[in-house]
């Protein structure tokens, strides 16, 4: 699809908002623009930055019509307009099995957070020029899927405040682990933590010392990134997700897309490479990404033949005391799924995700989110019905 250019008038500050639909290839000649938007986002999304969004799109997009939709700023006096604000979008033909030409904020595997970029100085035009927008897009897009979204901050304030009388439906929402920095990691662990269970991980990591020599490492030069990833690589592929498919190294693209951010994250100063080593060999891995205040966990492996002293957990304590020695984030999202048990081990703080359909305004739109609860128990009553029938 070649690129389109709408110009509305925001309802905010009567300034003019240009939207342009590009794709990926386009994107160019705006690196420089969107990275500044990304260090001035209204809520950072470190999974939609250049340097993770653009791997992304060459090594791992499973679809064709993934496209980015900018918001520009009024033009300054040397005729260039301000990017204002960036939300990756794709096109599905059907919305929960059922056939409702939908639009999506694009998630693809790797993505754990849709938060669009939008500038916080200008985050009201922005959001409403994307009304504006979907109301009438070129697209023929009726409904909108933010997949995963935040449901709290500031960002959230401002995009619940704009979907006020529209149509719209929860579908989930989960709590993810959080790990909010206390006053020191010895408060962390008496607010976290029992003390049975922090000791019994404690005599874990003593049999373990048994074993060899435990170091926990953490990368520093530029130089050992390459070693660490194929590390990485060969550890996920040991265990169960090596079993089923799920590794990253079973699949070349994603593969080349972890080494890509990897790379890029850390000559950014944006990624940290962490390991737990016995007797040189890493027995538990971890990639943490990092944003303007917080972080998150994008990745961890541990070896599964030393699952009984919980390796992954020991990692993560010895990263937690770092952290409060000696670091300027202030939290750390787990981007793992509800009930996690690793996190809900080590952290009593949630971050609400929610996932939510909402329409554009058009009859259709309006009457596919208001029907659809009937239609999922209808679906799932003929689905019960089929199966009781088959197995009689």
């Amino acid at each position: 699809m070649s690129s389109t250019l709408h110009t509305f008038e925001s309802s905010v500050r009567k300034e003019n908002v240009s939207v342009r639909l590009a794709q990926g290839g386009e994107l160019r000649p705006y690196l420089a623009a969107w990275e500044e938007l990304a260090a001035n986002a209204l809520e950072p999304n470190v999974f939609y930055e250049p340097w993770m969004l653009l791997p992304a799109l060459e090594h791992i997009r499973d679809r064709e019509d993934v496209n980015l939709l900018l918001f520009f700023g009024p033009a300054a006096a040397d005729g260039v307009q301000p990017l204002w604000g960036l939300f990756p979008i794709e096109v599905q033909s059907r919305c929960l099995h059922l056939p409702m030409r939908t639009l999506a904020f694009w998630q693809h595997r790797y993505c754990y957070l849709t938060v669009p970029l939008v500038h916080r100085d200008h985050a009201d035009q922005v959001i409403d020029a994307f009304w504006r927008w979907f109301e009438d897009n070129p697209l023929r897009c009726r409904v909108l899927d933010t997949n995963y979204l935040s449901g709290d901050g500031e960002f959230h304030a401002k995009w619940a405040d704009a979907l006020i009388g529209r149509y719209l439906l929860v579908l989930n929402e989960h709590p993810r682990g959080l790990q909010v920095r206390a006053t020191s990691f010895a408060a962390y662990v008496t607010n976290q933590l029992s003390k049975k269970r922090y000791h019994a991980l404690r005599r874990g990591q003593r049999h373990l010392e048994e074993l060899g020599s435990l170091l926990y490492r953490e990368v520093e030069s530029i130089a050992d990134v390459e070693s660490w990833m194929e590390q990485f690589l060969f550890l996920e592929s040991k265990g169960w997700k090596g079993q089923d498919g799920g590794a990253m190294a079973t699949k070349p693209g994603d593969a080349e897309y972890f080494r890509n951010i990897t790379y890029a994250g850390f000559a950014h100063g944006r990624a940290r490479l962490l390991s737990l080593d016995l007797n040189g060999n890493p027995v538990a891995m971890k990639l943490v990404l990092t944003s303007e205040d917080g972080g998150h966990i994008f990745k961890i492996a541990y070896d599964e033949r030393y699952s009984k002293y919980s390796p992954g957990v020991l990692l993560e304590l010895e990263d937690l005391e770092r952290w409060h020695a000696d670091s300027k984030i202030n939290w750390i999202d787990s981007c793992a799924s509800a009930r996690h048990s690793l996190y809900d081990l080590i952290s009593n703080e949630r971050r609400v995700i929610r996932r939510t359909l909402i329409s554009s305004g058009a009859r259709w739109g309006d009457l596919f989110i208001s029907t659809l609860p009937l239609l999922r128990y209808v679906r799932h009553r003929l689905g019960k019905t089929t199966k009781g029938g088959a197995s009689a």
